[in-house]
């Protein structure tokens, strides 16, 4: 089956299409090439009707179908004559996805920015991602949360659910700035790969949502307009339209090649048809992920990173470290000492809970050192070889953000994150993972204790509590301001989300850093580190 056929069955299927129930499950008498004319037209009809498109791509199969069918129906449109709108291309990077797919996702993004180059289909690219207030790393040893295991989905709201409601924001302003219109007069179609033929509790959602293959509809009763165009497709039908696109019947962004290759890779050399019909495809992580996050503890087993380290020639040996990693994340998760047991938090009426929601400051502290070394050693490894580091955990603005969050929570010494990326990286210390085995095996029950006891004292709330800057105040020179109770507080922006200047934190490095490692000072309190970035000339504000 080529372009050609699809377009010349499109005007057969019209009727058709219109007719069918949308949600009444899979469509069997159709074929695959009536299905991909279908879902084409479906397209176009959302272009011709002057919406606005935006397709949900993660990078695997079904996704990559998804955007192939709709590149198919804007070069239909090109060709007659119709002038498309910027097609948006949307994307999650949570900062922690599996260094493979990662790679593999930065190679594909590559491909479509060239194919819209070559092909003359307007495309843009949005990558949502955590910014540093819901980074998920930044928060576990920063002392904010704990790993979301089995049911828990905190982590998937904190690194894709909010990025992509952030990112659809900014989509819609730029969309309406580009057309001349308001935000709110804008129509957007989100473009879905969801499939009727995923699983029965798939099927179920979709069905009570009202996805349709062929209509956009408001299927989250959110005002947003959704449209599924493979609802009805079936695995196999997948399978088969990358075969043409394998077999270059199908014109695409790419051939796929390296797609068929991860999939063999993550399930142990079997590919994707065969893994599928033994029901050995890699199990979907509860966040439906593909190969899922290098940290995930919500599944028991990483299989497709263990399928990576079982490959026969040895290509992916390099992950090792992060799976080890993971399993000594996981074996701590439940360990009492590894948790702080008091909350962060005080009630109006003085009580504070007792309750292990956070790690740590002594396991918080080994993690950094652990995944700092780890870091370290892969670039090391990475110049002996001659390439570019295959794996990034953490950035020096993640480190410079657990710093603030260490200082804010009262968790270590001032610049004690910044104290061990020095001795990581400037002075090549490298610390060592303790053996698994030999750390006792702790449940949930463990950490189950919860009660309330009175925590308000005399000095709580008092005019040097909080935020208030012992040597400014030496120095006369704290800037204050008065609350409505009669407090007496630091005055400083605040927000929902905060972010470190990049050039701020250049020069920091650059100038400052030595300095606040070495000098001696007043105030030694975790606070310290906070207020001395807080005061600097080239901090945001």
């Amino acid at each position: 089956m080529g372009m050609q056929q699809t377009s010349l069955q499109l005007a057969d299927l019209t009727t058709e299409v219109q007719t069918q129930d949308a949600v009444s499950g899979p469509i069997q008498e159709l074929t695959f090439s009536e299905k991909v004319a279908i879902a084409v037209q479906a397209v176009k009809a959302q272009v011709l009707a002057g919406r606005h498109l935006s397709v949900a791509w993660s990078g695997g199969k079904d996704s990559s179908v998804l955007l192939s069918l709709v590149l198919m129906a804007y070069r239909e449109l090109i060709d007659e004559g119709v002038s498309v709108p910027t097609l948006h291309v949307c994307h999650s990077d949570t900062k922690i996805e599996n260094p493979v797919v990662k790679a593999y996702n930065s190679l594909m993004i590559k491909q479509i920015e060239s194919y819209s180059q070559e092909s003359g289909i307007p495309i843009r690219i949005w990558i949502a991602s955590p910014g540093l207030s819901n980074d998920y790393l930044v928060s576990v040893i920063g002392g904010r949360t704990i790993m979301s295991v089995g049911s828990n989905a905190k982590c998937s709201m904190m690194m894709k659910v909010e990025p992509l409601n952030k990112l659809k924001r900014q989509l819609r302003k730029a969309i309406a700035a580009e057309a001349g219109m308001k935000p709110k007069e804008v129509e957007i179609v989100s473009i879905i790969g969801t499939r009727f033929d995923e699983s029965a509790a798939r099927n179920r959602a979709m069905t009570e949502r009202g996805e349709s293959a062929t209509d956009a509809v408001d299927a989250m009763d959110d005002g947003q307009l959704v449209l599924s165009p493979i609802a009805h497709f079936s695995t196999m039908e997948v399978f088969e339209f990358i075969g043409y696109v394998r077999s270059e019947k199908i014109k695409t962004y790419d051939r796929w090649d390296n797609l068929v290759e991860l999939y063999r890779d993550a399930n142990n050399g079997d590919c994707m048809v065969n893994a599928y019909i033994a029901n050995r495809e890699q199990a979907r992580t509860p966040c439906s992920a593909r190969t899922g996050c290098w940290g995930c503890l919500r599944i028991s087993s990483d299989t497709s990173a263990n399928s990576f380290l079982n490959h026969e020639d040895g290509k992916y040996e390099w992950l090792r470290p992060l799976v080890e990693l993971r399993e000594f994340m996981k074996r701590m998760h439940f360990n009492p000492k590894a948790r702080a047991w008091v909350a962060r938090d005080v009630s109006e009426d003085g009580y504070i809970q007792i309750i292990p929601n956070a790690y740590s400051p002594s396991y918080t502290k080994a993690l950094l050192q652990a995944i700092l070394s780890i870091q370290a050693r892969e670039e090391d490894e990475a110049r002996k070889l001659g390439i570019a580091p295959r794996f990034e955990l953490l950035t020096l603005k993640q480190v410079m953000a657990i710093e603030l969050n260490w200082g804010r929570y009262g968790y270590q010494k001032p610049w004690t994150a910044m104290r061990i990326w020095n001795d990581v990286y400037r002075h090549g210390k490298r610390y060592k993972l303790p053996d698994v085995e030999s750390i006792p095996v702790y449940t949930e029950k463990d950490v189950s204790f919860r009660a309330r006891i009175p925590f308000a004292d005399g000095q709580y709330n008092s005019p040097y509590s909080g935020l208030r800057n012992i040597d400014a105040e030496m120095a006369n020179a704290e800037d204050l301001m008065v609350a409505r109770d009669g407090r007496l507080l630091t005055r400083c922006e605040t927000g929902d989300e905060y972010d470190i200047d990049d050039e701020g934190l250049e020069l920091f490095m650059e100038f400052e850093l030595d300095r606040v490692l070495t000098a001696e000072r007043l105030n030694d309190a975790p606070s310290a580190a906070v207020h001395y970035l807080l005061v600097l000339p080239f901090a945001p504000k």
